[in-house]
This record gives structure tokens, C-alpha cells and sequence, in this order.
């Protein structure tokens, strides 16, 4: 009977005898099926190893994207809390809390033709995001974008007024300390009659040549010299403002210069019907001329030298 055994010879390079080794073979297919066991074994377990660390790896990020959404929702709470404040500040529409609700089960994808019509989309998301397709999104950075457009609009609406404020006459036409009201708006004794008559603006005195300066941005409609206020100056401030400077003794703008509040427009004289160096400033609103005074919001009283139906220096 063939013995089922397998020689393994095993000789050395340095002349010593061989080693012999007899192995049956059961044995043999034994030891190997052991290692095939070990070998899928440790296969399995290494898949398994980088499954379980991938999984843990997920797992972490989820938390972490948890947590990260979590504090945005909080950031866009506080946001949208502000944006009703700024809205109740400005006397603008905020929404109604105490229109019905609405809920139910839906998606959370949306078009942009859902935003208010009356709403923009900041340039940064315009660009980020395109508005021609279907957009799905969380809720949270849904809330996030309809944020940005009550952000963006309450934007427009400061610029809009910033442009509005800054054509106002705010402040005195002369900026320097030794400067006061001579004599003011309304009824007074004309300095050259004696008779009573209607001031429409005010009487500011300041020394020869002393720099006259626009209270507000306009554009110069008029550069003249008129009868009784001799070099004059007339600006144009919006629809509803113009000003009025006389006595300059020089003009340092032209006609349909384009001017910013504080900027240089002429200079302190006596030009026209004036008894001595001073400025006549006056303040037409819609065509009517108004009390220069209040408007002067970097004066006080102090200012005021004397009444307003004292004499003039014009």
C-alpha cells in the first residue's frame, strides 16, 4: 500500500548533512486549512477594524455637525431677535405674531419665487447659489438665507436713508467758534428804516474771509450777486431743501457743482446791504423759507447773541 506521506529535505549551504523532516498528509492539509482559517480570519477582522473605525469616524463628524447646527440655529435665533428690534426702531413691518400658524408634514426643499417679492438675495448667496434650479436645503440654512434677505433689505433701507440724511442741512454754515447769531428769523426793526420787517433767515457774524461751508450735500443752482445780498450762493439739497448764503466776499464753487456737508463753498463779507462782515444764511422748505436754528445740530444758545427783533448787522 502507497504510504500517503510527504519528505521535506532541508539542506544547508555549508556542508553539514541534511535535515530530513516526514509529514503525513492529513497533517499537512491540516495545517493548511489552520492557515487559511487564520488568514480569513484576520482578513474579516481588519475589514472589520477599518468598518468600525469608519463608522466611529461618521459618527464623530455627525456629532460634530450636530453641535455646529445646533449653535447656528442658536447665532440665527439672536440674529432674527435683533432684526425685529432694528425693524421696531425703524418703524418698518415685522411679521405678526399673532397671524395663525401653519404646519404639517412637507419637504424641506424650496424655490426661490417663495421668498417675498419685496425681498433680495444678498450678491454673496446670488453667486453661491443657483436660483434657476430647485435648492434643497435644511431648514436651519433655509431660516439662514431668509435671514440674509431681511438683513440685506433692512441694508437698502439704512443706505437709502444714510443718502436721505446726508442732503439734510444739519449743521451752521460757519464752523468756528468766534461766530454767533446777530439776528434771528421772523419780525424785527429794519437797521436801515427802522420799520418792522420780515427776516426770512439768519444773520451769522464772523470775520472777513472766513470760510462759509455747506451743511449738507447739494448741488449749487445759483451763483450770483443779487441787489441786497450781493455775492449770493443758492444750493439745492434735495426735493424739499435749498439754501440760501449772502455778503460773501468770494465764491469758491461753480454753477452745478455737486458739494458734500463741510465742504468749502465761498467766504465771509460784507457784499450787498450789510453794515458790517457777517453771513446771511437762510433755509427754504418746499419753497418756503423756515427757521434756520434748529437745524443747527452742532450749535447751542450760546450762539444766540442777541433777540430776534433786535437790530441786525444786515
Amino acid at each position: 500500500m502507497r504510504r500517503r506521506v510527504y519528505t521535506i529535505i532541508i539542506s544547508p549551504s555549508n556542508l553539514k548533512p541534511a535535515k530530513q523532516f516526514t509529514i503525513h498528509r492529513s497533517t499537512l492539509w491540516f495545517v493548511i486549512f489552520i492557515f487559511l482559517i487564520l488568514l480569513t480570519y484576520g482578513i474579516l477582522g481588519s475589514i472589520r477594524y477599518y468598518s468600525d473605525n469608519k463608522i466611529f469616524a461618521e459618527y464623530l463628524q455627525v456629532k460634530k455637525e450636530k453641535g455646529e447646527l445646533e449653535q447656528e440655529n442658536k447665532i440665527i435665533a439672536q440674529l432674527r431677535k435683533k432684526e425685529e428690534l432694528i425693524r421696531k426702531f425703524l418703524g418698518l413691518d415685522a411679521d405678526d405674531a399673532n397671524a395663525p400658524g401653519q404646519g404639517g408634514p412637507g419637504s424641506t426643499s424650496f424655490l426661490f419665487e417663495d421668498f417675498h417679492l419685496n425681498k433680495k438675495v444678498s450678491p454673496v448667496l446670488a453667486r453661491s447659489l443657483n436660483l434657476e434650479k430647485e435648492v434643497f436645503l435644511s431648514p436651519s440654512y433655509k431660516e439662514a438665507i431668509l435671514l440674509d434677505c431681511d438683513l440685506q433689505e433692512l441694508i437698502d433701507f439704512l443706505k437709502n436713508q444714510r443718502d436721505a440724511l446726508a442732503t439734510l442741512p444739519t449743521i451752521a454754515p460757519i464752523s468756528v467758534l468766534e461766530s454767533w447769531i446777530t439776528s434771528g428769523f421772523g419780525t424785527r426793526k429794519s437797521p436801515f428804516t427802522g420799520l418792522r420787517e420780515y427776516h426770512t433767515g439768519l444773520d451769522i457774524f464772523a470775520m472777513r474771509g472766513t470760510p462759509v461751508i455747506a451743511p449738507g450735500n447739494g448741488k449749487v443752482c445759483l451763483v450770483r450777486t443779487n441787489g441786497g445780498l450781493g455775492q449770493m450762493i443758492t444750493i439745492r439739497h434735495n426735493n424739499q431743501y435749498e439754501t440760501i448764503y449772502g455778503h460773501l466776499s468770494g465764491y469758491n464753487v461753480k454753477m452745478n457743482q455737486l458739494v458734500k456737508r463741510g465742504d468749502c463753498i465761498g467766504f465771509v463779507g460784507r457784499t450787498g446791504n450789510s453794515t458790517g462782515y457777517h453771513l446771511h444764511y437762510e433755509i427754504h422748505k418746499q419753497g418756503k423759507a423756515v427757521d434756520p436754528f434748529p437745524y443747527f445740530l452742532n450749535w447751542d444758545d450760546q450762539h444766540f447773541l442777541v433777540a430776534k427783533n433786535n437790530f441786525s448787522v444786515e
